[in-house]
């Protein structure tokens, strides 16, 4: 039996506090859950809000070695996929184990990535406005095109390019993927494999599903989107870091491509002179690909789990 321990959380979670706080009972019965976000955004220094706690539940906000050598924290649990923004070398120093939440949000995204597709292909967002401001004019729209019958290429077959390709392929898509490494359940799901170019100059869609690092960024430069059919679509529910933006907008307002699906952006929020702001075919989205309620409830447990899995000598999502 684990003596209870107080766990500080400094960053919202995106579920209701009371379900936050009946999760938490569940999972990690006996310690108690102490609230510091507050605290936190009125400038008091996370160091002196964790103290002598065991444990820390962080999101996104960057932690860095010189908090971390004034910790006593035992583990942090990072409430995120992302964990670049902890100083791993420090925690490591420090003894100090960090875990993070994989694949909590592997449908949603990949829903995302189909969502921004169609809206695409129909001109939903155009329609939407149509609907609501012409009345003669009601019916006097431009045709959009079948997502059934098109080629999707698949950039990065995990988990998540894996789910898009499945809900591609249940549309009647033919789908092809691009990865280091191949990997049999995307071969299972009916995908074929093919180099980067190849993907690129066949595909109707193409959807990024890649971890950014410095071999990735901007592997959609000007030279790949050239690539690409004027008649293709890219999406990108990643990282915008994939995408060489400036390249991107100056090919959609060239007609050099037909539109673009984003949900990422290479900064966040975007700057407002972000040429992707003002080109024209694009659907844009506020990195909402997480945002549900079914995701955010996943992401909560595994990030109580990780905790329980600490005490109980578990690593399976240990990052450090």
């Amino acid at each position: 039996m684990n003596k209870p321990s107080e766990v500080i959380l400094i960053q919202t979670l995106g579920v209701p506090r009371e379900l936050v706080q009946q999760r938490f009972a569940e999972i990690l019965p006996g310690h108690s859950l102490v609230w510091k976000g507050s605290e936190l955004a009125e400038g008091k220094a996370l160091a002196d809000l964790v103290g002598n706690a065991k444990y820390l539940i962080t999101g996104s906000l960057p932690i860095d070695g010189q908090t971390i050598r004034n910790c006593a924290l035992s583990m942090i649990s990072i409430s995120f996929t992302g964990y670049d923004h902890v100083d791993l070398a420090a925690c490591r120093e420090k003894g100090i184990a960090v875990y993070n939440t994989p694949g909590y949000s592997t449908d949603s995204v990949a829903e995302l990535a189909l969502g921004l597709a169609l809206s695409l292909l129909r001109n939903i967002p155009k329609g939407d406005s149509h609907a609501r401001q012409t009345e003669e004019k009601f019916y006097a729209f431009p045709n959009g095109t079948e997502l059934k019958g098109k080629t999707v290429g698949i950039v990065g077959t995990g988990a998540t390019g894996r789910a898009a390709a499945r809900l591609f392929a249940a549309f009647g898509c033919k789908v092809l993927g691009y990865n280091r490494a191949k990997k049999e359940e995307f071969i299972k799901l009916g995908g074929t494999y093919c180099g980067l170019d190849d993907l690129l100059k066949n595909s109707d869609i193409v959807s990024l599903h890649l971890a950014l690092n410095a071999e990735t960024k901007h592997i959609m430069n000007a030279e790949r989107i050239a690539k690409m059919k004027p008649s293709a679509y890219l999406i990108n529910t990643a990282r915008g870091g994939l995408i060489d933006e400036a390249a991107l907008a100056k090919a959609l307002n060239k007609n050099e491509l037909a539109g673009a699906g984003l949900d990422v952006f290479g900064s966040e929020p975007p700057a407002k002179d972000n040429p992707l702001l003002t080109a024209q075919n694009t659907v844009l989205t506020p990195h909402l690909g997480y945002k549900t309620d079914e995701a955010l409830l996943r992401k909560l447990e595994v990030t109580f789990r990780n905790i329980a899995d600490f005490e109980n000598g578990i690593g399976t999502n240990r990052v450090a």
